[in-house]
Order: structure tokens, then sequence, then C-alpha cells
């Protein structure tokens, strides 16, 4: 039993990126909850690595398949895993909206609103509407966006399975985003996702402002954040993920060993760096500086999970389990996260010790931890659940009915 189990260990010690990925999910999972709780540091960038994961995860389980796809059942599946919980997740985070808006002194229907378009996929398009206790909603229709291109994403790399026609897949998806950021910063007055107060670490000051050309109109119709809650804004990000899937698909060992090693690791380390560097030198940086974070950030997490793998196995599960519950986590979190944080500092208002400061904000940050916890075992059971089922089934009827 003991010798089997060493095997075992061994085994899965071995470099595979596929045993990997979970862990750089719940690396980013606890970021996004540190950083929601606490802003102003690069805990933000943990989005990148759902982002690059996502093209993975679809394209090697797309690749590996011998029959062919059909995408209309493939995207009513993707649309199931994703849809039920999502929707549970906005109806039930209103009433803290609500609370929220009341304490604020905003209007009472600002959170209504809000519900409604995040409700039907619609919340990206207005800058007013973004932000706050429910701004991690964003993701899901980013997401899917991506999940829309993916067919025609794949037919490429399927019409042309060799290295060139993948890389140069990457470099139209690459000169695509580019492009349209620099459209977004330069004629719609664009800021990307976290740019305003977050960039790297607080030490840094953020010198460089978006444009103001134009005048806030209609909720801030595409202005702003807006442009960069569309999947154009991060394409390169998802294709990138894409070929490392298709390069395990051509040669699992020599891709394993390319990617897993302390070089590359550290060479992540230096291109992410780069990428921080990208958010400070001036707008144009911040055109390039996205896609060059998540390139070195996923190449370094990725060899941080394999070294931890090997060096603190039960730390690497830990960090692991967390990126199994990483969607439910991320759909609930928000809202317990940033209320708790608004209680602490009210409570530490005034003239307090150091110590009276740590201990709430240890005590007001597990609390947090918990009430996601929780949250994130009730949306799971929820899910998993026939009526999650039921539930998908008459919105897919009644827009099916719709159409006709």
């Amino acid at each position: 039993m003991g010798a089997a189990a060493s095997k075992t260990d061994v085994r899965r010690s071995k470099a595979n990126v596929l045993n990997l990925t979970d862990f750089c999910k719940g690396l980013a999972i606890l970021w996004i909850f540190l950083v929601h709780y606490q802003g102003g540091w690069f805990g933000w960038q943990g989005v990148h690595i759902f982002i690059v994961l996502s093209g993975f995860g679809l394209t090697y389980s797309c690749l590996s398949r011998v029959e062919p796809i059909e995408w209309s059942k493939w995207f009513v599946k993707r649309l199931r895993r994703i849809l039920p919980a999502y929707w549970f997740a906005v109806v039930f985070s209103l009433p803290l909206l609500i609370a929220f808006q009341s304490v604020s002194g905003e209007p009472l229907w600002n959170p209504f609103v809000r519900t409604v378009l995040d409700l039907f996929l619609m919340t990206n398009v207005f800058e007013e509407f973004r932000g706050g206790a429910t701004g991690a909603f964003w993701y899901v229709p980013f997401i899917l966006g991506a999940y829309l291109l993916f067919p025609l994403l794949h037919n490429w790399i399927k019409k042309s399975p060799h290295w060139r026609g993948c890389l140069s897949l990457l470099l139209i998806t690459m000169a695509i985003e580019f492009l349209y950021r620099a459209i977004a910063i330069y004629w719609l007055d664009g800021l990307p996702i976290s740019y305003d107060n977050q960039r790297f670490i607080p030490i840094f000051p953020n010198s460089i402002q978006p444009l103001d050309q134009h005048a806030d109109w209609f909720f801030g119709f595409f202005q702003r954040r807006s442009p960069f809650g569309f999947i154009p804004a991060r394409l390169g990000e998802f294709v990138l993920g894409m070929v490392v899937a298709f390069g395990l698909i051509q040669n699992h060992q020599r891709m394993n060993r390319l990617l897993l090693n302390p070089y590359m690791g550290l060479v992540g380390l230096l291109i992410w760096l780069s990428g921080q560097a990208l958010l400070y030198v001036g707008l144009w940086g911040w055109v390039f500086a996205d896609f060059v974070i998540a390139a070195g950030l996923t190449l370094w997490t990725l060899n941080l999970a394999y070294l931890l793998q090997k060096a603190v196995p039960s730390l690497f599960r830990a960090i692991t389990f967390l990126g199994i519950w990483s969607y439910y986590i991320y759909l609930v979190h928000q809202p317990f996260v940033r209320g708790l944080r608004g209680v602490e500092m009210i409570v530490t208002d005034g003239d307090v010790s150091l110590l009276t400061n740590v201990l709430a904000n240890v005590l007001f940050l597990g609390f947090a931890a918990i009430l996601t916890g929780i949250a994130s075992v009730f949306l799971m059971k929820f899910d998993q659940s026939k009526f999650a089922d039921v539930m998908f089934s008459r919105v897919s009827r009644a827009v099916s009915t719709s159409r006709i």
C-alpha cells in the first residue's frame, strides 16, 4: 500500500502542466479575494490566469476528442456550466447591493437596474454600472464572448495542424487585441480594468491618467472601462492558452520540459515585471501591458506550482482545492469582502493602535472567508441540483421560442 502510494506521488510530481492548472486558478482566486478586500496591489492580475487557462482548457479538451464536435451541443453544455450559478449569485446579491446603496446615499433604483443588466449580461456596456460590490460579475459576459469566438479559433487550428498555422493565429489575434485596445484608449477615453487605482504596488504612483476627450453620456455607454469588458481586449491572452494546449497535444513531453524548469520560471517572472513597467510608461504601454502580464504571470505561476508540488505538497493541495472551487468563490465573494471591509474601516476609524488595526483586519478578513466558503457550498449545491437544470432548460426553450 505504501509503495503504491509513493509511486503515485512520483508520477504526479513529474512535469505535467495538466496537473498544475487548478493550483494556478487557486492562486488567482486567492489574489482576487484579497485585492477586493484591500486594493492597491497586483492581485487583480489573477484574472489573467483565468483567461489564459480558459483558452488552454477548452482547446486541450476539444483537440483530444476523436469524434467531430457538434457546436450547438457544445454551446449548451458550456452555458449550463456557467449561467445557472451566475444567475443565482446575481439575484441573491441584490439585497446586499440595496444595503450598500442605502449606506452610501446613492439612488435605490441603481441596484435594481444593475441586477437586470447583470441577468441579461449587459452590465459591461455601461461604465456607470461597473465596479462596486458586484463588480466581479463583468467576467461572465466577457468569457461567454470568448466561447462565441472559440469555434472559429478552434477550426483555424484544426485546419492548420502545424506550428506555423497556430503561431500565425496567435500573431493575428495579438494584433487585433492591440489595435482594439489602442482605439479604446485613444479614441474612447478607455481605462483598462483595474488600472485606475490598483496597478502594481502602492509605492509606485499612478502618474498615467486616461484621456478625457468626450463628455460622459447615457450611463457611460462604451466609455472608460466598458470597452475592456469584451473579448477583443484580451483575445491574444485567450489564444495564448490555446497555443500551449496545441503544443501539449503535439508533443506532451517536450512541451512540459519547455515550460516547467527553473529558467522558464525566471523568464516568466521577468516578463511579468516588464508588464508591470508598461503600466507606468504612458498610454501606449497600456496597449500591450495586459498581454505581457498574462504571458509572464501564467509562466511563473505554473513553475511555482511545479515547485510546490514537489517541495510543499500540502500547500500545493490546499491552493489546488481553491482552484477547483474558484468559479463559485469568484461569484459570491465580493459582496462579503467589500461589506466587511467597510465595517472594519468604521470600527478602526480614529485613534487606534497598530495591534488593534491588525487584529480587526485579520478578524474581518477571516469572517469574509468563512461567509464566502459557506456561500460557495450553497451555490455549488444549487448548481448541481435538478432545479438548476430545470431553470436552464426553461430559459433555453424561451430563448429558442422567441427566435422562432
